[in-house]
């Protein structure tokens, strides 16, 4: 049974990526003044019946294949509760909320990323569900899932979608270069000698590499691998700064970069104008032998993973010894302008059930719960979820895209070989000093 089950998952992996939708008037709503380590119930409050809407951002054809059932059987189970599922995409989803959110019409239910939520929750427009969260959830959830939801001491989104970073190679390619594919590199030495290794095979480069700076994909890279270079996480949560910033930990930053400045030579060519997702079909059709990509690498080569050609790996790791990762993660919130917070908590708490929570994993997720990882008894999602042992949740604030927009255009400069690893640390700290201010 688990053996379908893993498969079945493998399976719907193949799907994308991320989303949610809205409910109606403005209204004090409060968390609950029973023990904060047990749930509320929402039965039997009123004999009324209670609608509540479900907005997650998407491709709306798959989400309604994940949530539809879920919603039925909840429905079943907690007949005074209705769910309204809506549809939002994502290129329309950041000027939708700040209008649902002016207007005080956000939904009940909502999925988005941690810095929309963060800035809404500045404002008093999300509910800290921090009263609400009970023990077997916390217990459950992954350390890096559970804080990456917690800003200013408050739990203000429950993570339920995200991805770390991780090594995808393709093991035929290892071979021919002469390297064990059941043992692939663990350390950055190491890595930068199988690449000088594959090298050698005419046709390919050794590494797929990306170094646009849209979006967030190289901070995302150079966050990963500084933590397994400082040996902890790139964002200080008290302080709303990354760690890396600081005179202190410059060295770890600095050594960090260099790496990142020295695999450009085993890169594809024209990598600099290369983003994430374009250099996944590089691997894809065995262009390259090595790419460092999130979980949705898997959506490009289902056949190549379920024959074992490609395989997946925790990233390598600096002087800590430590093969960590940042996760970057998305997930569940409920507006401050539900006038059902009670009947809100009780549905998302329901998705976040094993069960629940694996359908929604297919969408394109690593696992956020310990329960959830235990049905995977086979294939490359093991080596993913070992990852997951040594995570930390990417440095998220209100100021994460100015923040981000600073990396990437400092991380391309450097991998252009434009500036040096020292340069780029101080351009990096002195311009995040200038948005902390």
């Amino acid at each position: 049974m688990k053996k379908k089950l893993a498969f079945f998952l493998t399976a719907c992996m193949l799907a994308m990526l991320l989303a949610a939708c809205g409910n109606p008037d403005a209204s004090g709503s409060k968390a609950p003044d029973s023990n904060p380590s047990s749930a509320p119930s929402a039965e039997g409050n009123s004999g009324e019946t209670v609608t509540l809407t479900l907005m997650r951002t998407g491709t709306p054809e798959v989400l309604h294949g994940i949530f539809d059932p879920i919603i039925e059987q909840f429905e079943a189970d907690h007949p005074n509760i209705k769910i309204d599922m809506q549809d939002l995409g994502w290129g329309d989803a950041e000027k939708t909320l700040q209008t649902m959110s002016a207007s005080k019409t956000l939904p009940d239910v909502m999925y988005h990323l941690p810095a929309t939520i963060f800035d809404l929750a500045s404002k008093d427009l999300i509910l800290d569900l921090t009263p609400y969260v009970d023990d077997e959830l916390k217990n459950d959830m992954y350390p890096a899932m559970l804080q990456a939801g917690q800003y200013n001491g408050k739990q203000y989104m429950i993570s339920c979608g995200g991805t770390g970073l991780i090594m995808w190679y393709n093991a035929d390619l290892f071979q021919q270069a002469g390297l064990n594919p059941d043992a692939p590199p663990k350390t950055w030495a190491e890595f930068l000698d199988a690449c000088k290794a594959l090298s050698a095979i005419d046709g390919i480069s050794p590494l797929g590499l990306y170094a646009s700076p849209a979006g967030g994909e190289t901070s995302f890279v150079f966050e990963s691998l500084f933590t397994t270079e400082y040996g902890g996480s790139a964002w200080d949560p008290d302080k709303n700064q990354y760690v890396y910033d600081s005179e202190e930990n410059k060295a770890a930053a600095v050594n960090t970069l260099q790496f990142m400045q020295d695999i450009t030579q085993y890169a594809q060519d024209s990598y600099v104008e290369y983003g994430r997702f374009d250099s996944r079909t590089l691997l894809r059709d065995g262009k390259v032998a090595i790419v460092l990509d999130a979980i949705n690498m898997a959506n490009q080569i289902p056949d190549q993973l379920a024959d074992g050609t490609i395989r997946a790996a925790a990233i390598p790791c600096g002087s800590s010894g430590v093969q960590s990762t940042a996760i970057n993660l998305g997930g569940w919130f409920i507006p401050t302008n539900s006038q059902h917070p009670d009947e809100a908590w009780t549905f998302l708490r329901y998705m976040m059930e094993t069960e629940n929570q694996l359908a929604h994993a297919a969408y394109g997720s690593v696992p956020m719960l310990k329960s959830e990882s235990a049905h995977y008894t086979e294939g490359y999602m093991l080596d993913v979820i070992a990852s997951l042992d040594n995570s930390y949740p990417e440095g998220i604030c209100v100021d994460t895209n100015a923040l981000w927009a600073v990396n990437g255009e400092q991380l391309q400069l450097l991998m252009m070989g434009s500036q040096s690893a020292e340069e780029t640390w101080q351009n990096i700290s002195a311009e995040h000093g200038e948005i902390y201010k």
